[in-house]
């Protein structure tokens, strides 16, 4: 009797999302919340590091943006690592060493120290951000990808919230010491929950040579009622794997051009605001915990923005981005007429947050989308390490503008050009629509 071979997508796409799909997307979702903590909480107790260190805003522009620069060199070069190695021990090894580096903030003896770890924290989450997003794509059907990245994704935002709630309640009484603390323990707790229950990227092993055991054993658990003994295959070639060059082959330049030019806009203003919107709005006479509060609630828009991944599997991503940065352009502009008035400053931090939190959000899977299994760890992670390019910008150019003595208003204004430029950039992939949603 012949072996009957089966495409690893093809059964994917073609079956209903069963639980074991299920498990491994909430289990991305935990590793993203350890990363939302971590990656936003130096922007919620700024205010304390500040005052604690005698930081100037140039400083302080210099603390957020070596957090960043460890994001852009891990989305860069250790997240394409997993698409030789494997999405697995890449994940494992991220949540150590972004453990470890929050543990090392709270314990800085020296801004030196200091600003070192927070370097480390930056590129263990910078590694393994891209490959929650590669390893959730890989795992549900093309008909609800977008969503169920997105869902997963809200995990990375829901993080941030808790590390705004948590810095509102300790870092005002306490300190920044045990939100950094907090923000180590939790990963590294994870990292021996992932170690038993996180799977292999199936994709991944397909592509592999003499792991068809393996495969078979994964693909069982998402259906169980597959033929006894059949192989499994990709269908996609080895040749390109861990090219940058190859995201610009194929037909794939135009869409990574504009994917590139969204994400940095996008990152450049999200940063701007997730590092410098409390302290901008305590700068106002608003008090220290609604400042911090503030904050949360701009993670709280982007998570109510969950709805823009069920737009893109129902309208196509250039429509919902498009949307998405208009809004945030419109809100932050509105953000800078708000004065001290907290209802209107929840108003427009909100809506900010809908529009460039929740249209990065739904980017992400986007650029998952556009890249076949063999690069697309290489595919997110440079997309999101040019995206962090912009975040570095974003802070840093707030933190000099502030020095010279740029108002609130002025710097807000000014925010609204990138979320433009995004809006147009997500316009323009419509002439390579087809092509993103088609990809497997």
């Amino acid at each position: 009797m012949a072996t009957q071979t089966l495409g690893v997508a093809k059964v994917i796409d073609e079956g209903s999302l069963s639980a074991f799909q299920i498990r491994v997307v909430v289990l991305c979702a935990l590793i993203a919340f350890a990363e939302g903590f971590d990656a936003q909480s130096a922007g919620f107790v700024a205010p304390t590091l500040a005052r604690v260190w005698s930081l100037s805003p140039n400083m302080l522009g210099l603390f957020f943006s070596l957090g960043l620069v460890g994001l852009m060199l891990g989305a860069l070069f250790i997240a394409p690592l997993a698409d030789k190695f494997g999405r697995r021990p890449l994940l494992l090894a991220c949540l150590v060493g972004f453990g470890l580096g929050s543990i090392g903030m709270a314990e800085s003896s020296s801004i030196e120290v200091l600003y070192t770890f927070r370097f480390l924290t930056g590129l263990g989450i910078g590694a393994a951000m891209p490959n929650v997003i590669a390893l959730t794509s890989e795992y549900v059907p093309r008909r609800i990808r977008s969503f169920m990245v997105v869902l997963m994704f809200n995990g990375f935002i829901l993080g941030s919230i808790t590390a705004g709630l948590t810095a509102a309640r300790l870092a005002v009484s306490i300190g920044y010491e045990p939100v950094f603390l907090i923000g180590g323990i939790v990963p590294l707790v994870l990292s021996v929950i992932m170690f038993f229950l996180l799977p292999e990227s199936i994709h991944f092993l397909a592509s592999q040579e003499g792991r068809q055991d393996k495969v078979a054993a994964l693909m069982r658990r998402i259906n169980a009622s597959l033929p006894a003994g059949a192989r499994f295959t990709l269908g996609e070639s080895r040749a390109s794997r861990m090219s940058v060059k190859a995201l610009f082959r194929d037909g794939r330049a135009g869409r990574t051009i504009l994917l590139w030019i969204l994400v940095f806009c996008s990152l450049l203003v999200l940063f701007l605001l997730t590092n410098w919107l409390p302290t901008q709005i305590r700068s106002l006479g608003v008090a220290l915990g609604i400042a911090i509060l503030m904050g949360a609630l701009l993670q709280l828009g982007g998570m109510v923005g969950i709805v823009q991944g069920w737009m893109i599997d129902k309208w196509g991503p250039a429509k919902t981005l498009t949307m998405a940065y208009l809004i945030a352009a419109f809100a932050i502009a509105g953000l800078a007429f708000a004065g001290n008035s907290v209802p209107l400053l929840a108003l427009t931090v909100f809506c900010a947050g809908f529009g460039i939190i929740g249209g990065q959000t739904a980017a992400n899977p986007v650029a998952s989308m556009a890249y076949p299994t063999e690069i697309r760890s290489t595919g997110v992670g440079w997309f999101l390490g040019v995206g962090r390019l912009g975040s570095i910008v974003g802070p840093a150019l707030a933190g000099h503008l502030i020095t010279i003595g740029w108002s609130s208003k002025e710097i807000f204004l000014l925010a609204t050009i990138p979320a433009l430029i995004a809006a147009a950039a997500a316009f323009a992939l419509s002439k390579h629509e087809k092509a993103i949603t088609e990809q497997r």
